[in-house]
């Protein structure tokens, strides 16, 4: 397997990002050679040598393998395939909600699947899934506007929800909606109904999504995205060190 796959498009094709297709050259591998659950895969550097492709592409690919639960990475011990079956449950299992680093790995993993949902959507939504996702954000815009934190939560998630089901990829959508299970249960015990910062901020975020997405953007739905989670994230972490380290007055 030594066919570049790097961010290009191929004639007469619609554009596709280079991670996403080495994704599916690894999944490729792993089928080919009768990889099962369990089974430990090349590294990273290997994977790279063998697709002929660059290391962060290479990375980014197995990143969002492992965000759709078809392989497991194992810091220090290496990547294996994933039992799909028992994925979600095993996750849900193990994650605490008031743990401060795995509300962060958290959103590390939103952030890979919202990317990869995102442009995936952009290259795939029918008109329908478009007036969906619109009208997930007209709810949210709604809910902003009068500060309905609850109405907005919901809505939220089915902008979400929206943008997932557009990408066509089963998988992924569902993993999205088990993250975002694991983030209702971070809101509602850990923070108290905090959801990540303002409201507004965070429907201007979804505005830039979906133009990205109706212009058929696919890098540029991915870097709407990826920063509106990576800001939600910032807005986690800047509230928990407000709760941890509160200022006294002296």
């Amino acid at each position: 397997m030594t066919e570049t796959v790097g961010p290009v498009a191929e004639a007469g094709l619609v554009y596709r990002p280079g991670y996403s297709r080495a994704a599916e050259q690894i999944m490729q591998y792993i089928d080919e050679r009768g990889f099962g659950p369990g089974d430990r895969l090349p590294t990273e550097a290997q994977f790279a040598e063998l697709l002929g492709i660059s290391r962060s592409i290479t990375r980014d690919a197995l990143k969002t393998l492992a965000a759709t639960g078809r392989i497991t990475i194992q810091r220090g011990r290496g990547i294996y395939v994933a039992d799909s079956t028992d994925f979600s449950e095993q996750v849900i299992n193990a994650f605490i909600p008031t743990n401060i680093d795995h509300v962060m790995m958290l959103f590390e993993f939103r952030s890979i699947q919202e990317r990869a949902a995102a442009e995936l959507a952009a290259d795939r939504a029918t008109p329908a899934e478009l007036v969906a996702i619109g009208n997930a954000l007209a709810d949210y815009s709604a809910a902003a506007e009068s500060g309905d934190f609850a109405a907005a939560t919901e809505a939220d998630e089915a902008f979400h929800h929206a943008v997932a089901a557009a990408s066509h990829n089963q998988l992924l959508a569902e993993s999205i909606a088990s993250a975002q299970s694991l983030q209702h249960r971070v809101v509602v015990i850990a923070f108290g109904g905090f959801s990540g910062g303002s409201l507004m901020n965070a429907r201007d975020e979804h505005a830039a999504i979906l133009d990205a997405i109706r212009n058929g953007d696919t890098e540029a739905a991915g870097r709407a995205a990826y920063a509106h989670l990576e800001r939600t994230r910032l807005g986690y972490q800047v509230e928990i060190g407000r709760r941890v380290f509160p200022r006294h007055p002296h």
